[in-house]
């Protein structure tokens, strides 16, 4: 079993980024990618909401339990963000099939076998975290710049991978520690850029 722990942060509102985006936005942003992840992750084909339940005290997250669907082949368009090396899943110089998730997919590659189940635990304003049935772990937080200014704001993923079958420091390691490095930037920047498309059209 590899474990993979990785984390991207970029700014939120960098220079010359129109509209602004300020923390309620954000946030307003991240809940709809927990209970919409397909609309952020061209990865997902469906996202399906189990149930929703509020924290038993004010100090307790709220926590939405979902189901998301891979897409099969990889979302439109190509391999998902980040994807492997060319050469193709499990082609020359790719990694293997499946390679996205983790252990959570079947024997010799592939996406999983039906929905996978996520429980999502919402700390407002400024984190989400993500368990999947198979341990793997991510979380998204939003965090305050130097500046103070309200609208000094940066987006961090950090994420916690787990491959089953894969030794640390092979040439297959090698390639899936730098596909989960680019998954995690790719994720970061598209959340932001689709946080903002959102906030233009006026849905959030």
């Amino acid at each position: 079993m590899a474990v993979f722990n990785l984390g991207y942060t970029a700014p939120i509102n960098p220079p010359g980024a129109s509209p602004v985006l300020n923390p309620t936005q954000v946030w307003a942003g991240l809940q709809r990618k927990v209970r919409h992840a397909e609309e952020f992750v061209p990865l997902f084909s469906a996202c399906e909401v189990v149930s929703e339940e509020p924290g038993a005290t004010e100090f307790d997250p709220y926590t939405v339990i979902r189901n998301v669907t891979i897409r099969p082949g990889g979302p439109p368009g190509g391999g998902p963000p980040g994807g492997p090396p060319p050469g193709g899943p499990g082609g020359a110089g790719g990694p293997p099939p499946g390679i996205m998730m983790g252990a959570g997919g079947p024997p010799g590659g592939g996406p999983p076998k039906g929905p996978i189940r996520n429980v999502c635990k919402l700390y407002a304003p400024s984190r989400v975290d993500f368990l999947r049935e198979d341990g793997t772990k991510f979380s998204n937080y939003v965090t305050q710049g130097p500046s103070g200014e309200e609208t000094d704001m940066f987006m961090t993923y950090v994420f916690e991978w787990r491959h089953a079958g894969v030794e640390e420091g092979s040439e297959v390691w090698k390639k899936i520690r730098e596909v989960h490095r680019k998954t995690a930037r790719d994720a970061v920047e598209q959340t932001i850029k689709r946080i903002r498309e959102l906030v233009a059209e006026g849905q959030l």
